[in-house]
């Protein structure tokens, strides 16, 4: 079963892949493959730019949900601070997370034209409860982790943007 639930990762990944570079105007496409070890099921919407992803196996059901850059995110959603100024560049929500098709694990990338300095500042003096932190660098090179203690677990890592100019903020919400 362990090469079939590989197998379906990888064909996941690719499918994650194409959903995200799927071109638009298209209304909607679904596409399914199915293996000896499940079944996966993708559906684009190219009007909205949203599209997911359904990995199904005996051990669960698995749901990953792309969104197009530009969008918006609210502290609520993310459950820490966003940026000042900060433009999201993906969103993925994954239902079925936790291994038994339960949980669900969000991830918001964002990036700002500012430096990692000032943006490790930020999240240093802005996040509450956090239960480890790692930050290395300044100025425009470096990078950053800070897990926030909770009842969902977040991470929010720090790195270069795109090209080595800016930063990037990506931030992971697991909740059961």
């Amino acid at each position: 079963m362990k090469k079939n639930g590989m197998f379906l990762v990888i064909i996941s990944l690719f499918v994650i892949t194409g959903l995200l570079m799927t071109g638009c105007g298209k209304k909607e496409d679904t596409f399914s493959i199915s293996t000896p070890g499940g079944k996966v099921t993708m559906k684009t919407d190219g009007s909205s730019g949203q599209g997911a992803v359904q990995i199904e196996t005996k051990d669960g059901k698995a749901v990953v949900v792309a969104g197009q850059p530009g969008g918006t995110i609210t502290e609520a959603q993310l459950g820490v601070p966003v940026y000042p100024g900060a433009t999201v560049k993906a969103i993925v929500s994954m239902q079925g997370a936790a291994g038994d098709g339960k949980g669900r694990t969000d991830m918001c990338t964002l990036v700002t034209p500012d430096n990692f300095e000032k943006v490790a500042a930020f999240y240093k003096s802005n996040l509450k409860n956090v239960k480890n932190s790692f930050v290395q660098g300044s100025g425009d090179q470096g990078i950053a982790s800070f897990t926030v203690a909770g009842d969902n677990a977040i991470t929010v890592n720090l790195g270069p943007g795109e090209k080595n100019k800016g930063t990037a903020i990506q931030v992971a919400k697991q909740t059961k």
